[in-house]
């Protein structure tokens, strides 16, 4: 199996790296809420502040994983396929995985549908859910998501074709800025016949686009 990925992101090197991050994240937040008892709020009294450094910075590596953690366990599942007794259209729909916008680091809520065609091998079902949760917890731009879906069940599973359709609650623009809380933003990428033959392309559209509210 083709092991290239189409990420583009450098790993990280050192075993401790996650710890040393926690720490230096902790660090900041102490430095934001120290901040924010400049401009009045009771930090330094209120109880409720006494452990949010750590608790956000816990929070924080729970939203955005190591590179390398991403890649290892994408790699792991794209080696444990089954042959491919199938050769109609796989469709994992409206699954919702949560992201950080890398020009705010604010939350982003997706919900996200990817297919693809089988050639010689099939994914567990389970493993496309997993993918797309990976590939959410990094700060990533939703286009860039996009892509890397498409790509990843076209190019590194030898699939005879992929799509991904992914909506996008953004809360740089739903909690800031100009506040426009119901705005969705939509993206899509194909790959192989999907992008060839045009049926194919409006049949997965089809079935997975929906006026349906994301949350």
């Amino acid at each position: 199996m083709e092991s290239s990925s189409p990420l583009k992101l450098h790993r990280g090197a050192a075993p401790d790296a996650r710890a040393e991050a926690g720490r230096l994240l902790e660090t900041a937040y102490q430095q934001v809420l120290t901040a924010f008892g400049m401009i009045g709020y009771p930090v330094t009294t209120d109880e409720n502040y006494t452990d949010t450094a750590a608790r956000a910075a816990k929070a924080m590596l729970e939203l955005v994983h190591p590179v390398s953690e991403v890649e290892d366990e994408i790699a792991a599942m794209l080696e444990k396929t089954f042959p491919a007794r199938y050769d109609g259209m796989v469709i994992s729909k409206h699954n919702t995985c949560f992201s950080l916008c890398p020009h705010h680091l604010l939350p982003v809520v997706y919900r996200v549908s990817v297919a693809y065609l089988p050639s010689e091998r099939v994914l567990g079902l389970s493993k496309l859910s997993r993918i797309i949760q990976l590939l959410g917890r990094r700060p990533v731009l939703q286009e860039q998501l996009t892509h890397d879906l498409a790509e990843t069940l076209h190019s590194r599973l030898e699939s005879r074709g992929a799509a991904a359709y992914i909506e996008g609650l953004h809360m740089c623009t739903a909690a800031r800025g100009i506040e426009a809380h119901e705005a969705r933003v939509v993206t899509s990428a194909v790959r192989g016949a999907f992008r060839d033959q045009p049926a194919t392309r409006q049949e997965f559209i089809g079935l997975v686009a929906s006026p349906a509210s994301l949350l």
